[in-house]
């Protein structure tokens, strides 16, 4: 059975960051994402059939995103809102990845879903409802997270329809420190 990831990169970093907070104060402007070690805790020493990552721009950093595509994720970056500087479509681009892989696998496979954000349930769509469309395709699905930030809808989907994997135990491994704190071996 193939593994497809799905990774939501703002809402894991930011509430990594979150998390460097707490674990390590004063350290957040420097905390990064090991990419390559979080893949690995994602994957779990499976195969990846297929690997889609949302993010936007800024930054406009050509590096970070191909550290991702060197990993083989297609990379698919939004720009930020003019007005609001937030994010626009970053979630949508992720549904339509995991709708469309759904639909286009010849049989069922496992979908691991990188994120916390469960907004949009209630109205219909968001991450959830995309989860139930791969269960009622016969996918099993995984969500990764930080406890910190992820959505209880969204945990408790995943803890009764499939697994739910917390980050915070791995924290040191798919985490670092800019000209701190390397990330520990996996």
């Amino acid at each position: 059975m193939g593994i497809n990831i799905f990774w939501d990169n703002s809402n894991i970093w930011l509430v990594g960051r979150g998390v460097c907070e707490k674990k390590e104060p004063n350290d957040e402007q420097a905390f990064r994402i090991h990419f390559e070690h979080l893949f690995d805790f994602a994957a779990n020493k499976r195969p990846v059939d297929y690997a889609f990552l949302g993010g936007s721009e800024p930054p406009h950093n050509d590096a970070l995103w191909k550290r991702f595509s060197d990993l083989g994720v297609v990379v698919e970056k939004q720009e930020r809102g003019a007005l609001s500087g937030g994010e626009v479509a970053v979630d949508e681009s992720l549904h339509l990845a995991m709708a469309n892989r759904i639909l286009d696998c010849d049989g069922p496979q496992t979908l691991v879903l990188l994120t916390g954000d469960g907004s949009g349930y209630e109205d219909g769509g968001g991450f959830i409802k995309q989860l139930e469309r791969a269960k009622k395709h016969g996918w099993e699905i995984e969500v990764i997270s930080w406890d910190a930030g992820c959505n209880r809808h969204l945990k408790s989907f995943a803890e009764q329809h499939g697994i739910y994997r917390s980050l915070e135990p791995a924290y040191e491994k798919i985490s670092f420190i800019n000209n701190k704190r390397w990330a520990k071996k996996v």
